[in-house]
């Protein structure tokens, strides 16, 4: 696959040419100003991209690019344009959206240093749904929305909870949900799927799972996978 990596070692010195919390494109020369990897799109990525508005990294795509940014998600749920002049605030940083350089190109941003990472995990932890669901790979890697989250990242997200969170009588998390035109509070809960076969007391998992359910009940996630299961058949 052919790409093309631009990379710049300070986005501050293009910072007047770049608006205020939008995407980092030079509004002269329409180029992205911050570490990036351009795709070639196949036919069936620009299908994806006008039909579901989303985009999913190939194989080979997402391995290339992980070698540069470990931290990318393998799918993005928003595709902003190149000429795009709004804020981002909508979409999160740039490990939630692409930019697209034209029909069959997209810009894929590289992740940034460990507190930008930080933020995108806790963005997604938290954002206002009755499930968080995690994701964990044979290896034991934990994915969620699409990232890949190293085990300390994960752990160190689920240390404090979200800034002014409410909680109901027994301490437990709230979080505002609408559903069938109905807006109502509800506790967060929080959950793992495994791959197929696998199960939570498998040496690969016990130990993580035991100590992410510790974490996400001590900040009042309601535990949705069983910790008694892992402890039972151990």
């Amino acid at each position: 696959m052919k790409t093309i990596t631009l990379l710049i070692t300070s986005l501050f010195a293009s910072a007047s040419l770049v608006l205020a919390d939008g995407i980092p494109v030079d509004r002269k020369t329409g180029e992205v100003t911050v570490a990036h990897t351009v795709v070639p799109l196949t036919a069936e990525q620009i299908e994806e991209t006008q039909t579901l508005g989303t985009f999913t990294l190939t194989p080979e795509q997402w391995r290339e690019i992980r070698v540069k940014s470990p931290q990318c998600p393998k799918r993005f749920t928003h595709i902003l344009p190149v000429t795009w002049n709004d804020c981002t605030c909508c979409v999160g940083d740039g490990s939630q959206y692409v930019i697209a350089l034209s029909r069959d190109r997209i810009a894929v941003l590289h992740r940034g240093d460990s507190s930008v990472n930080m933020e995108s995990v806790r963005h997604e932890l938290f954002r206002d749904r009755r499930v968080t669901m995690l994701r964990i790979n044979e290896r034991g890697e934990f994915h969620l929305g699409g990232m890949l989250v190293p085990f300390p990242t994960l752990l160190k997200a689920l240390a404090v909870p979200p800034e002014g969170a409410k909680r109901d009588e027994r301490g437990k998390l709230l979080v505002t949900v609408s559903e069938g035109g109905s807006v109502y509070n509800c506790s967060r809960g929080l959950d793992v799927e495994l791959p197929m076969g696998s199960k939570p007391s498998d040496d690969v998992f016990a130990s993580r799972l035991k100590q992410i359910a510790a974490a996400a009940d001590q900040i009042g996630f309601r535990v949705l996978f069983s910790v008694e299961e892992i402890e039972s058949d151990n």
